[in-house]
């Protein structure tokens, strides 16, 4: 299937239903009442799956707020795509109600991704974790010493990463490896400190994922989760480039995000994709990259591509 067949009608602004999404979520009036109910459907039925998120959100809060001035690097200027309306916040990722929701988000779309499963949060979240995991497990040989997740958010992936990671060293008789979470907000860092108690991440770094500052062949595996669909391509191409600069030759890149394939997504509703789409600011551009071929043009090799869920996909790949 060639990328622009894969690409859901919806998310196409060219033609179609795509065209008329786009033409409305353009229109100011609608926007901020599009951006409610985006966010008033995601918490409802949030609650309703036992998600605590708005108790959580204020909890998380308190606990973030005296952490935020040292989870900023003074004098770093996001790019201007980061200052896109994103996720239904007019500040985008640089809000606090961005970080502080962001945990109870991703165990919302955790859930959201098996509907006819009887499935708690925890249960949910642990499925999606071990089938990135058993996608990234053939690639790994011997010990790994260096791991960054890029574009961290809030930590959830850099803390599923380094438990597995730690428990794959266990049991093989290595050291367990140093992790590192990368994110450009300051408030997203702030909020996974307070959630990482335990201490499983080394260091919570504020920076951009295409420009980290990080030693070149200094990796042994990259993480990339749920990122390249909130880029304009510039900015996947330029993350790629970074991503192939830090891992070591025979180094890991493991990529997951939306399944441009996937017969969920083909399918959405208009109204869910009109709600989508006002809220993914990049997502059109998103579907219409042909990730493999840029991973290649990265310098990556034995890219290994499978479905982790019916609506993502992992991609693993080696330097």
């Amino acid at each position: 299937m060639t990328n622009a067949a894969a690409t859901p009608r919806w998310a196409d602004s060219s033609r179609g239903l795509g065209r008329l999404i786009e033409l409305l979520i353009g229109i100011g009036l609608l926007r901020r009442p599009l951006f409610f109910q985006a966010r008033q459907l995601i918490i409802r039925t949030a609650e309703r799956s036992g998600i605590p998120w708005r108790a959580r959100r204020e909890e998380l809060r308190q606990a973030a707020a005296p952490l935020l001035e040292s989870s900023t690097t003074t004098g770093l200027t996001p790019p201007a795509y980061y200052r896109a309306r994103f996720h239904a916040y007019e500040q985008g990722n640089l809000c606090w109600q961005a970080a502080a929701e962001a945990e109870q988000a991703t165990d919302a779309m955790a859930l959201r991704v098996w509907p006819d499963d009887d499935l708690t949060p925890a249960q949910a979240q642990t499925r999606l974790r071990d089938a990135i995991h058993a996608a990234v497990q053939p690639l790994l040989q011997g010990p790994i010493r260096r791991v960054v997740d890029l574009g961290c958010s809030v930590g959830v992936s850099t803390q599923a990463l380094a438990i597995w990671l730690n428990q794959r060293a266990d049991a093989a008789g290595f050291d367990g490896p140093t992790v590192i979470g990368l994110d450009l907000s300051p408030d997203m860092l702030a909020v996974a400190r307070v959630r990482d108690s335990q201490g499983l991440v080394a260091e919570w770094c504020h920076g951009a994922a295409e420009s980290t500052g990080f030693e070149s062949g200094s990796v042994d595996l990259i993480s990339l989760q749920f990122v390249c669909h909130e880029l304009p391509q510039q900015a996947t191409h330029a993350v790629l480039a970074e991503a192939g600069r830090l891992l070591r030759p025979g180094g890991v890149l493991v990529m997951v995000d939306q399944d441009p394939a996937s017969s969920v997504l083909q399918l959405l509703p208009a109204p869910v994709a009109t709600l989508l789409k006002s809220t993914e600011p990049y997502i059109e551009q998103y579907f219409a990259l042909d990730m493999p071929a840029a991973l290649q043009q990265a310098g990556f090799r034995d890219q290994s591509i499978r479905a982790c869920d019916p609506r993502h996909r992992v991609i693993a790949c080696l330097r």
